[in-house]
C-alpha cells in the first residue's frame, strides 16, 4: 500500500501508526513475520476498527528487538511527543519489543503518561483495556517470554560464531578492503583485484618512507576509492557520519589499519570485541590473549616479510615534520648515550640557508642533566654511511668466506658414491620392470597358474615401488651436499643493500638497531642481527680452525 500522511484533523478518535520489525538475530521467522505479512495483518485490523485512522507507518527491518535503539521506532517516539500520533499499532508484543524491563517501562509508565493507546494485534492485547482484565497478568509474563527467548537466541547465535571463528571461516558483516566474500561461500575471503593493488601499493610506499597522511593524500589525489567509498560501490548500506562529499576520502587512520591488518598475509584475526550483553549495542573490547587467530584462511596480498617489516616501521615511526610528507630519515632511532633520551630533529636558518640539526631533548627537559649535543644533519648522514658501508662489507665478507670452505667441504666422495647408489638402483629397477611384464605373457601361456601369477605381480610390484622411494631419497641427500643450505636468512637483506651509494628509509629500518649520539659528536651505531652475525663469525673461527688441523 502506498500511504501518505493525512492531516490532524481528522474525525477519528485515533491517529494510528503501524509499527513493523524483523531481525533475523532473534530468530524471527521469514515467512510468517515478514513485512509484508504483518502490514496485511495490521491493515486489516485497522478497517475492522474504524475508530483507527492510519497516518503512518514505521519499519525497522533487520533490527533486534532487545533494545530500543532503532531508528524508525526512535522517529515514531518523536511522533508521539509531539502528539501527531497517539496510537500504535502492532502485531504482536514481540515486534514492539523483547526487553522484558524495557518493554513494561513503556506500558506501564511512558505511554500512559502521554496518553498513547498500544494495540498488539495477535496477543489480543490493548492498552485501553487491559487493566480491566485478566490481561493485566498475563502481559508481564508474555515479555518475560519474548525477553527470555531473545537470550537464548543471542547464546546460540554466540556459540555458532565462535565454532566458525575457529574452524578459519570470517564471520563479519563486510569483507576486509582488498578482499570480497566468495559468492559461492560467504565464510571464504577471495582477492579484489582491484583494491588489492591499493593495498599493496600502500605497503610499497609505507616502506619506502611516506607517512601515513602522505600515503593518504597520494591515494585522494589519484581518486583511489576508499574502504567506505567501497562499500558503498558494492551496494552495501552505511551509515557515514560527518561526511563532509559525497564520498568518503581516505585518511590516515584508514591507512593506518590497513598497515596494521594481519589479513593481508592470509591470516584472520577476530574476536577482538564483544557486546556486553544481548540487550544492548555498545561493544567492549576483549583482551588479546583471547581472539580468535588462524593462519593461511585465504590468500595472501602483502608478503609475510614486507608485513614484518612495516610492522617494524611504525614501531619506530615519530612525528614528521610539517612541510614533509615522508617521514625523516633517522625519526624513531636517534637516541643520547649519555642520558638515554630521544634526540630531536630541529632546524635553523642562516644567511637565507636551512641548516637541520639533532638535540637531545633531556637537555631541554632537566636542565643541567645533559648538554645538547648538537649534530649537524649532514654530519650525522655521512658517520652513519660511512660505518653502514663499512658492515655491509666486513658481514658480506665473512659470509663469502664461510660459503667458500663449505663448498671445499662437500666431500665430492660423497656425491659420487650417492650417484653411483642411483645407478645401480635404477638399474635394478628397469630390470624387474621388466621381469613383471613378461608375467603375463607366462600367464597367457599357461607356464604360470592365476595364484602364482597374482602373487609375482604384487611382489615385483613392491619391489619397483621400493625402488623408485630409495631412488628418491639418495637424490635429495644429493642436491642437499651439493647446495649449501641458507642458514643465516638475514643475510639476504645485506646482499640488498651491498651496492650502497645513498641511505634510504627502508636501509636504516631494516639494518639498523638504534643510533647513540654522545658529547662532542661521537656516534656510536647498534646494528640489527647481532646474535646472527656472532653465529657467522663463531662457525667461521670453527672453520678456519678445522683448516688449521687439516693442514698441520
Amino acid at each position: 500500500m502506498n500511504l501518505q500522511k493525512r492531516t490532524q484533523q481528522n474525525t477519528t478518535r485515533y491517529r494510528t501508526a503501524l509499527y513493523l520489525r524483523l531481525s533475523r538475530e532473534d530468530g524471527d521467522k521469514t515467512e510468517s513475520d515478514s513485512i509484508a505479512n504483518q502490514r496485511t495483518l495490521l491493515e486489516a485490523y485497522a478497517a475492522d476498527h474504524p475508530e483507527l485512522c492510519i497516518v503512518d507507518e514505521f519499519v525497522d527491518d533487520g533490527y533486534s528487538g532487545s533494545n530500543f535503539e532503532r531508528p524508525a521506532f526512535q522517529r515514531l517516539f518523536r511522533e508521539l511527543e509531539q502528539g501527531t500520533i497517539n496510537c500504535v499499532l502492532v502485531k504482536d508484543l514481540s515486534r514492539f519489543g523483547r526487553n522484558y524491563i524495557e518493554v513494561g517501562r513503556y506500558l506501564e509508565r511512558i505511554f500512559p503518561v502521554m496518553r498513547v493507546r498500544l494495540i498488539a494485534v495477535t496477543d489480543n492485547y490493548d492498552s485501553q483495556s487491559a487493566w480491566k482484565t485478566s490481561d493485566s497478568i498475563m502481559v508481564p509474563m508474555r515479555n518475560l517470554l519474548n525477553d527470555a527467548y531473545c537470550r537464548d537466541i543471542s547464546v546460540k547465535i554466540k556459540s555458532q560464531l565462535a565454532v566458525k571463528r575457529k574452524r578459519g571461516d570470517f564471520v563479519g558483516s563486510f569483507a576486509t578492503y582488498g578482499y570480497q566474500k566468495d559468492p559461492s561461500n560467504h565464510s571464504k575471503l577471495i582477492v579484489d583485484e582491484l583494491a588489492a593493488e591499493n593495498v599493496q601499493s600502500i605497503f610499497r610506499w609505507k616502506i619506502s618512507g611516506m607517512s601515513n597522511q602522505g600515503i593518504a593524500d597520494r591515494l585522494n589525489a589519484g581518486k583511489v576509492p576508499s574502504p567506505a567509498a567501497r562499500k558503498l560501490q558494492s551496494g552495501a548500506k552505511l551509515s557515514l557520519h560527518f561526511r563532509k562529499s559525497d564520498e568518503p576520502p581516505w585518511s590516515a587512520k584508514a591507512v593506518d589499519r590497513i598497515l596494521h591488518n594481519d589479513v593481508y598475509i592470509g591470516k584472520l584475526v577476530q574476536g577482538k570485541t564483544r557486546r556486553l550483553d544481548y540487550r544492548s549495542k555498545k561493544k567492549m573490547n576483549v583482551p588479546m590473549r583471547d581472539w580468535t587467530v588462524v593462519d593461511n584462511t585465504h590468500e595472501a596480498i602483502v608478503p609475510a616479510e614486507q608485513f614484518e617489516l612495516v610492522q617494524r616501521i611504525l614501531e619506530t615511526e615519530t612525528r614528521r615534520p610539517n612541510d614533509a610528507e615522508t617521514v625523516a630519515l633517522f625519526a624513531g632511532f636517534l637516541y643520547c648515550g649519555d642520558c638515554g633520551s630521544r634526540l630531536v630533529r630541529r632546524s635553523a636558518s642562516y644567511k637565507g640557508k636551512r641548516y637541520i640539526y639533532y638535540q637531545c631533548s633531556g637537555s631541554k627537559q632537566n636542565k643541567g642533566s645533559c648538554t645538547s649535543h648538537n649534530l649537524r644533519d649532514e654530519k650525522l648522514y655521512n658517520i652513519v654511511r660511512n660505518a653502514l658501508q663499512m658492515q655491509i662489507q666486513i658481514v658480506m665478507e665473512e659470509a663469502e668466506f664461510v660459503e667458500s670452505i663449505r663448498q671445499a667441504q662437500q666431500e665430492p666422495y660423497r656425491v659420487r658414491r650417492i650417484e653411483r647408489q642411483i645407478r645401480q638402483l635404477t638399474a635394478e629397477k628397469a630390470h624387474t620392470q621388466g621381469i613383471k611384464e613378461k608375467l603375463y605373457g607366462d600367464y597367457a601361456d599357461e607356464i604360470l597358474t592365476r595364484e602364482d601369477f597374482l602373487n609375482y605381480n604384487e611382489l615385483y610390484s613392491k619391489r619397483i615401488e621400493e625402488y623408485s622411494h630409495k631412488i628418491t631419497e639418495l637424490e635429495a641427500e644429493r642436491q642437499n651436499l651439493q647446495t649449501a643450505p641458507n642458514a643465516y636468512p638475514f643475510l639476504d637483506v645485506y646482499r640488498k643493500y651491498r651496492k650502497l651509494e645513498e641511505i634510504t628509509r627502508p636501509m636504516v629500518v631494516e639494518l639498523i638497531e638504534k643510533i647513540e649520539v654522545y658529547e662532542g659528536n661521537r656516534v656510536e651505531i647498534t646494528f640489527r642481527f647481532h646474535d646472527e652475525i656472532a653465529d657467522l663469525l663463531e662457525e667461521l673461527h670453527q672453520k678456519q680452525m678445522g683448516q688449521h688441523e687439516v693442514s698441520a
